[in-house]
């Protein structure tokens, strides 16, 4: 055992149900006014409890089963006890010369799509009329966010710039890219900025003439191509904890048990193979050294709306469940590193991938590709 968890077995007085009784399948029932007075009338049985530390004042019971049979209890302590290595699972990455097909047919597309550009302006409103004349189509269709066929992912909204005072979770009108047909079409919508995956208003460069010249340090968070290749190399190659901690970043102990394939609460051990997948998968472009001024980005846009930042921001969820407050990979800081931790979370807040992620122009760079851009100097 490995401390986050219990299980005590007592004798007591019982008796016995009849089928349908229980709602758990308990064969016995007990009286808990004199169960334990051995000197009571009834059988004796065996009562298994299992508890399991879940971070509140009190431990929480994941079991309460009545065995009249000594062996029967035996086995449901070594059911329990072996749990968490029936669940465990050998994170598995995508293989290398997969990952660089697709992102060679995202390339070439990003390349066509930008030697001509299909941009066309719909419903506007005056307010966006400077960001529009800014736009350089060029490089909006370049970084617009793919598909794994190469092609434009249809179901991505590209929020570029919000009007009037923003709040994070109150809806505001933001001027947005999104796919029509073959063609790229900015509109001005209503949107609630903190729930936008794709969200560039911080990131200019991706789009916007006025912000070209930025430099490789402000858009990358390094200043030469090759001083990302050694973390990018770690997380595609599987080595996320090896990752992580080279770039200065920490994890809590629920989500290094998941990067390592292990059940991190008994409870919810049946969720581990989806979750240990779904985690491996969200992080497969993570850029673990952007994290820290990613989380500080994060931190100053709310300070600076008086906004509180005691919670950690959420990067994606682990899904697996229907509860309202659902499993979420989160960004946290302690003071002097970045942590990554897991929390339990009923918002659709997010931390925008252009901020967290390998920057697709850095990525293309890393393969030795030729964007046609301008390179950030």
């Amino acid at each position: 055992m490995d401390g986050s968890w219990a299980v005590l077995v007592t004798v007591v007085r019982g008796y016995r149900q009849q089928p349908g009784d229980s709602l758990v399948g308990n064969e016995f029932g007990r009286d808990p006014h004199t169960a334990y007075d051995l000197e009571s009338p009834g059988d004796l049985v065996y009562e298994v409890q299992v508890t399991e530390d879940d971070g509140s004042d009190e431990d929480e019971l994941l079991a309460f089963r009545l065995f009249g049979d000594p062996q029967e209890a035996g086995a449901e302590v070594l059911r329990w006890a072996g749990k968490k290595a029936a669940y465990s699972v050998s994170p598995s990455v995508e293989r290398a010369e997969t990952r660089q097909r697709r992102d060679r047919r995202q390339f070439d597309n990003r390349q066509a799509r930008a030697a001509s550009p299909l941009v066309r302006i719909g419903v506007v409103s005056d307010e966006a009329a400077a960001d529009l004349d800014a736009i350089d189509r060029s490089a909006l269709c370049w970084h617009f966010p793919r598909g794994n066929t190469g092609t434009y992912l249809r179901s991505a909204v590209v929020a570029l710039a919000g009007y009037d005072e923003q709040r994070p979770h109150l809806r505001g009108r933001w001027l947005t890219a999104r796919v029509e047909g073959e063609e790229l079409v900015l509109g001005v919508d209503d949107l609630i900025p903190a729930n936008q995956r794709h969200r560039w208003d911080s990131a200019r460069w991706l789009w916007d003439r006025r912000q070209a010249d930025t430099p490789a340090g402000l858009r990358w968070q390094v200043d030469r191509v090759e001083q990302a290749a050694p973390a990018v190399a770690a997380v595609r190659r599987g080595a996320l904890l090896e990752a992580l901690t080279n770039a200065g970043v920490e994890t809590d102990p629920e989500l290094e048990a998941l990067l390592t394939g292990v059940p991190y609460r008994l409870s919810d051990a049946e969720l581990t193979p989806t979750w240990v997948a779904n985690l491996y998968r969200g992080l497969a472009d993570l850029a673990p050294w952007r994290l820290d001024a990613a989380y500080r980005g994060w931190r100053d846009g709310r300070q600076a709306q008086g906004l509180p930042v005691q919670d950690p921001v959420v990067l994606f969820g682990l899904g697996g469940v229907g509860a309202a407050r659902k499993p979420k990979l989160a960004l946290d800081h302690t003071g002097d590193a970045p942590l990554l931790c897991l929390i339990h979370s009923g918002s659709n807040a997010v931390l925008p991938y252009a901020h967290w992620t390998v920057p697709t122009d850095l990525g293309a760079h890393l393969y030795g590709w030729q964007p046609n851009l301008r390179y950030p100097h």
